[in-house]
């Protein structure tokens, strides 16, 4: 626990998952209402391994503990994987964000 006005590590919890449920189930819902299915998702984890698997394009920030995205690109299911630390807080990756968006032509 830090002090009050402590300075900040950086370090952030944030919540991600290694299940592919939760992506499958909202590609799915979007499929049966009839929605714009993506053409690429980004994710970390269970995300992107699910939507790959599911042959969505799928690229995904990746911590070295968690080899499943490495595999995943290993077999063609993934198309990218960065390596990141993905227990940093979400702002310190605005870089990478700028950079994706930009070379798939999303941003405004």
């Amino acid at each position: 626990m830090r002090e009050p006005g402590a300075p900040s590590s950086g370090r952030a919890t944030g919540a991600h998952t290694h299940s592919p449920l939760p992506v499958r189930a909202v590609l799915a819902a979007a499929a049966d209402e009839g929605g714009v299915l993506p053409e690429l998702v980004i994710g970390d984890h269970g995300w992107v391994c699910g939507a790959g698997q599911l042959g969505f394009e799928a690229i995904g920030l990746a911590d070295t503990d968690d080899p499943a995205l490495f595999v995943g690109e290993a077999e063609g299911v993934v198309s990218v994987v960065v390596p990141l630390d993905d227990a940093v807080r979400s702002d310190y990756y605005r870089p990478l964000t700028r950079y994706v968006l930009n070379r798939a032509c999303l941003s405004q």
